[in-house]
């Protein structure tokens, strides 16, 4: 497992801690993508889910859950799952102190609550130097963007006798991104229904 992984189950560990480790969550997918991972023995597959997560204010970001151990039913559901479809998490903490996605099930719409039945306390979370999980999710959401330019420019040159301009290049480009993130009718100036971050490719 690399430290990406790590990272992100640290950050998980220092949230508020309750006398039950187990917790409900709900989420909206942006995106999935799926890695298999050599190891000594053989393999396994590692699944980077980026999502807005409903049950704190929308904020987005990404988890990581493995194909093996108790997250695998969650990995098991999560692999097919659509952009905008959400999910209702069940996070548990394991034996090892990191918190697992144990299962995984399509939202009734109902909103999950964040609170638990144990009072809570919190506790001081130390600063880490690993990539957060806001950023992974914004450098998933700029990968895509960059490759919709990519792909756009391709397909406007085959046949062409000149080249694409860089409106029509960029034009193209937004429908090929919002049909990613499955963004319906994004209008003719872009995507208000989409993620929007500072950071801008150079």
């Amino acid at each position: 497992m690399d430290d990406d992984y790590y990272a992100e189950e640290f950050r998980l560990l220092n949230l508020p801690e309750t006398k039950l480790n187990r917790k409900q969550m709900q989420i909206q997918i942006v995106t999935t993508s799926v890695e298999t991972k050599p190891t000594a023995k053989g393999s396994y597959q590692q699944l980077e889910v980026v999502y807005k997560n409903l049950t704190y204010q929308g904020k987005v970001e990404s988890k990581k859950v493995m194909s093996f151990g108790k997250g695998a039913p969650s990995f098991k559901t999560l692999s097919d799952a659509q952009a905008g479809s959400v999910f209702d998490i069940e996070v548990v903490k394991n034996d090892a102190g990191y918190n697992d996605w144990v299962s995984a099930t399509p939202s009734n719409g109902a909103p999950a609550s964040s609170t638990t039945s144990a009072v809570s306390k919190t506790t001081t979370s130390p600063k880490s130097t690993y990539e957060t999980p806001e950023e992974r999710a914004q450098r998933q959401i700029l990968i895509v963007r960059q490759s919709s330019v990519s792909s756009a420019g391709s397909i406007l040159s085959s046949g062409a006798k000149t080249p694409p301009s860089a409106p029509v290049v960029i034009e193209y480009a937004k429908q090929l991104e919002a049909y990613v993130f499955g963004v319906k009718d994004p209008g003719p100036t872009g995507f208000e229904d989409l993620p929007d971050f500072e950071t801008e490719i150079q």
